[in-house]
């Protein structure tokens, strides 16, 4: 007589099996889920504030570089910051021929898209929910030709749910600190 092959002696997984793992599986997604969501929530929030660390630099940058000042203009209400050339801060016409090219008051060109340097988070669906809280008063604060911004340090704070992220620029030194 003839002995069947052993595997097929092998038995599959029962329906309550299969309903075990599912629901192992079901209780993992749901504990790591909000990680996740938490995760993509502060990158767009770093990635904003990125942006605005960014555009500080940059005016910094200018200013030592052109030996004048250069600044960054926010606004809470409208949810958007511009980087400009102090000469032309309150001028409505462009100068289009000067070195940096600067737009109706005084917008300067971003030099990575070539586009006048102002973000507005909310006409940009990557910034999506991202607020500037609050900023230095004015709404502005300017770098000087040493790399200074003023007497004052000056605050940005940005929000993206409960999370926050807090711009510093020290008065004295011009240091940028992100908190």
């Amino acid at each position: 007589m003839r002995r069947p092959a052993p595997f097929l002696n092998i038995r599959g997984f029962t329906l309550v099996d299969l309903l075990i793992v599912i629901v192992i599986l079901g209780i993992m997604g749901m504990l790591i889920l909000p990680d996740f969501h938490s995760t993509g929530t502060i990158m767009k929030l770093d990635n904003a504030t990125g942006e605005l660390v960014s555009a500080l630099e940059y005016a910094q940058n200018l200013a030592v570089r052109h030996q004048r000042p250069f600044g960054v203009k926010a606004e809470v209400a409208g949810n958007w910051f511009r980087v400009f050339d102090s000469r032309y801060k309150d001028d409505s016409n462009p100068h289009h021929d000067e070195d940096p090219p600067a737009d109706a008051y005084g917008v300067i060109l971003n030099p990575v898209d070539k586009s006048w340097y102002i973000m507005d988070y909310d006409t940009q669906g990557v910034y999506d929910g991202v607020h500037i809280l609050s900023v230095p008063a004015g709404g502005e604060v300017t770098f000087y030709p040493d790399g200074h911004s003023s007497s004052v340090d000056s605050t940005f704070t940005l929000s993206l749910g409960s999370n926050q992220k807090t711009i510093t620029i020290d008065g004295g030194t011009g240091r940028i600190t992100v908190l």
